[in-house]
């Protein structure tokens, strides 16, 4: 059967073509490895980089949501830690009040806020409950010992306490002679539970507390807040829930022992009186006794015990709870890590020392100790109405440890103790437990709450700590999400003064926290803690993003320039062939569809070399992907290259017969240098086909900018991945799909080069046989070629620098200038890229002998010929099987990335101090204290002996305090009135008077002031607060409290009748321990 003209035609042409590509085989070779470089390339960028996207965007996705989108803060609570982006672990329970209702109200009425959940730390409550009761009928005197111990997770803490007591026989007058207490019975467990207001609605919406109910009814804004007055003391009775949860791991036993008092049976007040006069409790510390009982609890089953009360209906356990305490925060400073690899952040807390008259049963802490007021009068008196029992671990919250978000408000926060005191591991971690101290370093969360309104009741104008957001419209980890998230924080801020901290996208950041001693109590050692650095996934999720994509078109970018090139040198090297086929009568039109031809037969050769590669990896990993995926790997293959011919295509019809008679290569050019030396005949000749050249200069920096941009982008990702445990999770999903794209960039590049220097070297065969008979040896010929591919490697890395740094500065808005000398130093990798595309060509140069000058270009040997079958062939296999071999083993590189090691990169900024491992407790005596304080300016340190209140005065313009006791106070001249102080209301016969007042606190602890004790004195004695306050310079000044080396001025507005002399300021000093007060008054012209 004879074949259709139409078929024979396209056979004849497939024949033609394929002899084309058979004569010129060297360049063929070239143009297989090129295309096998490519088809593998497109397989893995394309279709296996679904493995590494997939697993790093699609883990951000799942793993970047949070509890809550944004936290609202007061503008004073900002700790040193945040210049890092870092808050501190715990950090939201130390915050106390600082926003009123009415802004929380403005911020939940903003439109795109979709929940707004306020908490207000309200304070610590002074509970006890009783967990058994004794009765003993034989009478004597009984021995009571309580033994309450803790475990902080690195050691054992323990408190220990006795008391006597007596049955069949009550003391006369004060028990204390008899060093007998009187005792009821029963077997009381005392805590410090810390009391949290909420939004009853908005906090079922953020966390759906509603749904951990276990037992009878939620909190409601609809539940009374009632304040009563009797007795001059007042009690407010407010609506509660409670945790089912106990966080503190302790026990407290008791043990019971009857002492052998003689004759006390027959005479006990007999016997007591001999008690009496041998020292009382002394006496009855050294007498022995009998085992009469011992009870011992955990702190879970005392917790329990106030569970099963409330859930049995008992109402209020007692009839009324004392609050003496308020929440404080840790105060940080920067410490120099003892291993920065692998803690870049490390911090030191202050310690301080409980004062003796404290209520606290502990003599040092971690957070400053304050207080509603000295006495009990001062203390809110709460009447609780208990509601019902949470279960906190059925709160619908983020329990993934790579996102989670300190939740303080239900669960403490973590700390494994991961160094000694000399800085060696704790093998294994330990993980540290709170303790039963509202002043601890980890404290436990509320485990009680009431409603927002209570709070407001209790704590004033206002109670709220912080609220926490959940915003419309932020679904997915984008761009857009983040800008509804910044838009909604600076409306926030610029509307109510609050400052606030978006939490979305955030995750752990592992970092150290040395806890020094102090007085008896040595140091702890390290401890690791998860703090949280903000915004880790959505940065993490934009560079990421940028290095894949970005990685992706380039290397498909260089791809095209390759093909273009190729095909371009493959065009100059047939001319002549082209010149004949246009004798023969070809049209122009028909070498255009012959290149295209080729370029599609070429692009099909791709796409099934990338299905077979693709289908070799499915075979052995379990990798999802899509048959649209497939099929445009196919199509980009084919794309490549018929674009690539697109320009070559249409200069082929530029050709014309005459090209058949030229012979050598004839330009009209001059020398741009004088050719002295190798290096100048190179570049010489590099100008001279500046067309060609620059095309190769590009090749070479496209792939150069690329890598070098590639490099800052991993270190940016490194800095921030490796820092956080989540970036932990996915740092090395990025590493390895990246430096595989840069493989496959520089071998195009390479063989882009190596095609225009062979096409050079072709064109010059004549010129270097000449040069060959004149006598040039073999390496000055190898030298001559492998300069111009150096030369041009470097013009390209040249170019490259410039455009990587384009790209950095217009995405980053900044250039790196600290890493500028490691930059530049990456033209050596284009300049090596350039001499090794040249090794072939040079080899090529090598071997022209003198006589081939007379020759064509073209052989026809056959045993030759036989030989590169053979090795075209086999290296052909052996490329493709590396390349499928290398992906095979890369695959499982990618995805099991959590098995990679990680270190921290440069970027990070690791904190630097010096750390302290003892931190000396101030005297606790009093007079002691004073005895070593400096003397001057009126302080009653400098007084040996103080018998009543003492006066000290002074003129504004004067330090009433300068290095006493580690402290400065000074009070201003006037200033101007600041303007948000009202003083329109104020009537023209008043005097407005604003005075700055500086206090500098240089003592190790922080130290407490408060701007309203202050006041204004008349000249009849009578006392009344300034009329406006505010801060208007803040260096650690917070709740109350300003932190060691800290400084804080306050502006102090005053009003009184003008033309009235004798107005002053007087106020108390705080510091001062004695039984006397001492006073100090500022005068100032009225």
């Amino acid at each position: 059967m004879e074949k259709s003209p139409m078929i024979n035609g396209v056979l004849s042409m497939f024949r033609f073509i394929w002899n084309s590509w058979w004569r010129n085989k060297e360049r063929f070779l070239l143009l297989l490895v090129g295309a096998i470089i490519i088809s593998v390339g497109l397989s893995y960028l394309v279709g296996i980089t679904q493995a590494s996207n997939g697993t790093i965007v699609d883990e951000l996705q799942k793993r970047w949501k949070s509890s809550y989108h944004i936290v609202v803060r007061p503008s004073d609570s900002r700790s040193v830690t945040e210049d890092k982006n870092l808050l501190e672990p715990n950090y939201l329970s130390g915050l106390s009040g600082g926003i009123s209702l009415d802004q929380y109200q403005q911020i939940k009425a903003m439109n795109d806020v979709e929940v707004a959940a306020p908490i207000a730390m309200m304070g610590y409550l002074q509970n006890s409950v009783s967990l058994n009761k004794v009765n003993y009928t034989e009478p004597g005197v009984y021995r009571l010992n309580i033994n309450e111990s803790t475990n902080s997770g690195a050691n054992t803490i323990e408190n220990e306490n006795e008391i006597y007591f007596s049955v069949g026989w009550q003391p006369p007058g004060t028990n204390q002679d008899y060093g007998i207490t009187q005792f009821n019975g029963n077997l009381d467990y005392g805590t410090n539970v810390l009391l949290a207001g909420i939004d009853p609605k908005s906090e079922a919406a953020l966390v759906g507390i509603d749904k951990a109910m276990i037992e009878s009814d939620y909190l409601s804004n609809q539940d009374e807040v009632e304040t009563t007055n009797s007795d001059e003391v007042s009690a407010t009775e407010i609506p509660v829930i409670v945790s089912n949860q106990e966080f503190v791991d302790g026990k407290i036993s008791y043990t019971i022992e009857k002492l052998s008092i003689s004759s006390f049976a027959e005479n006990p007040s007999e016997a007591m009186e001999k008690v009496k006069d041998q020292g009382g409790r002394e006496y009855l510390n050294q007498q022995s006794g009998e085992l009469v009982d011992v009870f011992s609890y955990t702190t879970k089953e005392a917790h329990q015990n106030i569970v099963e009360q409330i859930s049995a209906g008992s109402g209020t356990i007692r009839d009324f709870y004392w609050m003496p305490f308020k929440p404080s925060a840790v105060s940080y400073r920067e410490v120099t890590s003892p291993y920065p690899d692998r803690w870049a952040y490390s911090y030191e807390v202050d310690p301080y020392v409980i004062p003796e008259d404290s209520p606290l049963a502990v003599d040092y802490s971690y957070r400053p100790v304050t207080m509603f007021g000295e006495t009990s009068q001062e203390w809110p008196r709460l009447e609780l109405d208990f509601k019902g029992i949470f279960d906190p671990t059925k709160l619908e919250i983020s329990k993934d440890p790579l996102t989670e978000l300190p939740m303080e408000t239900y669960f403490p926060s973590k700390a494994d103790w991961v160094l000694d005191s000399e800085n060696q591991p704790v093998n294994p971690p330990k993980e540290m437990k709170p303790l039963n101290n509202p002043y601890g370093f980890l404290t436990k969360p509320p485990l009680m709450l009431t409603t927002i309104e209570a709070a407001a009741q209790v704590l004033g104008e206002k109670p709220i700590s912080s609220i926490r957001l959940k915003v419309e419209g932020v679904e997915k980890l984008n761009e857009e999400s983040e800008q509804i998230l910044q838009r909604v924080a600076d409306r926030i801020e610029s509307e109510t003064g609050l400052i606030t901290d978006i939490t979305l996208g955030s995750s752990p950041q592992p970092a150290l926290t040395h806890i020094p001693g102090i007085g008896d109590q040595e140091t702890l050692g390290w401890i690791e803690q998860p703090w949280i650095k903000l915004g880790s996934s959505v940065t993490i999720f934009e560079e990421s993003k940028v290095g894949m994509s970005g990685v992706v078109a380039s290397v498909i970018v260089v791809a095209m320039v390759y093909v273009f090139s190729s095909n371009i040198m493959m065009m100059y090297a047939r001319k002549k062939e082209f010149a004949v086929l246009l004798s023969f009568g070809w049209r122009p039109n028909q070498l255009t569809k012959l290149l295209f031809l080729e370029a599609l037969l070429i692009g099909l050769f791709v796409s099934m070399i990338s299905w077979l590669t693709l289908g070799l990896v499915y075979a052995f990993h379990d990798i999802e992907t899509s048959i649209l995926r497939i099929f445009l790997i196919g199509v980009f293959g084919v794309a490549i290259y018929v674009i690539g011919a697109f320009i070559p295509g249409l200069l082929v019809r530029n050709i014309s017969p005459y090209e058949t008679m030229k012979t050598g290569e004839m330009t009209a050019a001059k020398k741009f240098f004088k050719t002295n030396s190798v290096t100048a005949m190179s570049l010489n000749h590099m100008l001279a086909k500046w067309k060609r050249s620059l095309l190769s200069i590009v090749a070479i920096a496209l792939p150069a900018s690329l890598l070098i941009f590639f490099l800052f982008i991993t270190f940016r990702l490194r800095g921030i991945m490796y820092t956080t445990w989540l970036g932990e999770y996915v740092a090395m999903e990025v590493g390895t799909m990246h430096y595989i794209a840069m493989g496959v960039a520089i071998a195009i590049a390479v063989l882009t080069t190596a095609e225009i220097i062979w096409q050079n070297v072709s064109e010059r065969q004549q010129e270097l046989a000449v040069l060959k008979a004149l006598g040039w040896q073999n390496k000055t010929v190898r030298r001559l070629v492998l300069m111009e591919g150096a030369l041009s490697g470097l013009l390209g890395g040249m170019i490259g620098v410039c455009l990587s740094f384009i790209i950095i500065s217009g995405m980053y808005g900044q250039i790196p200038n600290d890493q500028l000398l490691f930059f530049i130093s990456t033209i050596i990798i284009p300049v090596v890229m350039g001499m090794i595309g040249a090794i072939l060509p040079a080899e090529k140069a090598v071997n022209i002998q003198p006589y081939q000058g007379m020759q064509g270009l073209f052989t026809n040997d056959e045993k030759k010929e036989k030989q590169f079958k053979l090795s075209l062939g086999g290296l052909a296999g052996l490329l493709f099987a590396g390349c499928v071999t290398m992906l095979t083993f890369a695959i499982p590189e990618v995805n099991n990335s959590l098995q990679e090691n990680v270190a921290e990169s440069d970027k990070t900024v690791a904190t630097q101090g010096e750390v302290r491992q003892q931190v000396d407790a101030p005297a606790a005596d009093p007079e002691e204290d004073q005895a070593e304080s400096n003397t001057g300016g009126g302080n009653p340190s400098g007084k040996d002996v103080i018998t009543e209140d003492q006066t000290s005065t002074f003129q504004l313009g004067q330090y009433v305090w300068e290095d006493e006791n580690g402290r400065n106070l000074y009070f201003g001249k006037p200033i101007d009135t600041p303007d948000s102080v009202d003083t329109e209301s104020i009537g023209d016969d008043m005097t407005i008077i604003t005075i700055p007042i500086t206090f500098e606190n240089n003592y190790i602890n922080g130290k407490s002031v408060n701007p309203v004790a202050f006041k204004l004195v008349s000249p009849t004695g009578e006392e009344s607060a300034p009329y406006h306050t505010e801060t208007i310079e803040n260096d650690g000044y917070q709740s109350g409290i300003v932190r060691g080396g800290g400084k804080v001025t306050f502006a102090n507005t005053y009003v009184f009748p003008k033309n009235e002399d004798g107005w002053h300021i007087k106020f108390k000093d705080w510091d001062f321990g004695d039984t006397f007060d001492w006073y100090y008054i500022l005068e100032f012209d009225s």
